[in-house]
């Protein structure tokens, strides 16, 4: 009996140092290098990541052609659009990135690849060439990080406006990826393609092939002046005047202020008087 008593304590003791040890091992913390450097190496990734969202950029193909891009990455799968500030006309992009480098394909209304854009990113920057899918001619590219929005062309262009007070129809359609317009008044009818001025707060649609009625060098000069007679002179001899008249764009209303002032001396359409010509959607 008395043996078995001492065996009986020394279990109670054994069972005491176990719960004790593991009671200090739950307390501990837990330190595992290698979770750790895979949790920092998640992290610096997500960093990288983070730097290739940024989806506008502004910048330069060539020398002077001013380009905007909106780019979207998702998982390494670029998609998104861009356009020349000259024309303002979407050109669908798509690609992919691998680390920091990046292949951009640029395509025309039936899918085809028109060119190819190779580049780098670093410091919210990408810099590369573009290259022409027929020809293989390079120009270097260089696009910036910008927050201003860049959003594609509004899908309410497409359409008749009609003001009527002067009886005029304006009409736009879209065909091959290229807009165009119809101008209609009782003196005349007139067709062409469409570009397109693009700001944060303002859209401009210009008809391509409507000159000018009057220029500033149209106007009488007083006979005191006749250094600027001569220069106007001259201005008549070289051809024709501006060609391309702006409209202001909202989706309801196209409106041309069709002439200006003593100071910015001009008249775009003779078929109307009014110096705001609105067209009212149909």
């Amino acid at each position: 009996m008395k043996n078995k008593s001492y065996f009986l304590l020394i279990i109670l003791i054994y069972t005491s140092c176990i719960q004790k040890k593991q009671k200090s091992e739950i307390d501990k913390p837990e330190i595992n290098t290698k979770e750790n450097i895979k949790i920092e190496t998640v992290e610096a990734k997500t960093s990288i990541n983070k730097e290739k969202q940024a989806i506008n950029y502004n910048g330069k193909i060539g020398k002077n052609l001013d380009v905007y891009f909106h780019i979207s990455n998702n998982n390494g799968n670029l998609t998104g659009f861009y356009f020349y500030r000259k024309t303002g006309i979407d050109i669908q992009i798509i690609g992919n990135i691998k680390e920091d480098n990046l292949t951009i394909y640029e395509l025309n209304y039936k899918k085809d690849t028109t060119a190819v854009i190779k580049g780098k990113i670093a410091n919210s920057q990408i810099t590369g060439k573009w290259i022409n899918a027929t020809s293989n001619k390079e120009y270097p590219i260089v696009l910036q990080k910008t927050t201003q929005q860049i959003a594609p062309l509004p899908n309410t262009i497409e359409g008749k406006y009609f003001n009527e007070y002067c009886d005029l129809l304006l009409t736009f359609s879209k065909s091959k990826g290229e807009y165009s317009y119809g101008y209609k008044s009782n003196k005349r009818n007139i067709t062409g393609k469409v570009n397109f001025y693009r700001d944060v707060n303002e859209f401009y649609i210009n008809l391509t092939n409507i000159e000018y009625a009057e220029d500033y060098f149209d106007i009488e000069l007083p006979e005191e002046d006749p250094e600027k007679e001569k220069e106007f002179e001259r201005l008549k001899q070289i051809g024709k005047r501006t060609m391309g008249v702006d409209c202001y764009f909202t989706p309801d209303e196209i409106t041309i202020q069709n002439y200006g002032n003593a100071m910015n001396y001009y008249v775009k359409l003779y078929d109307c008087g009014e110096k705001y010509i609105h067209f009212k959607r149909q």
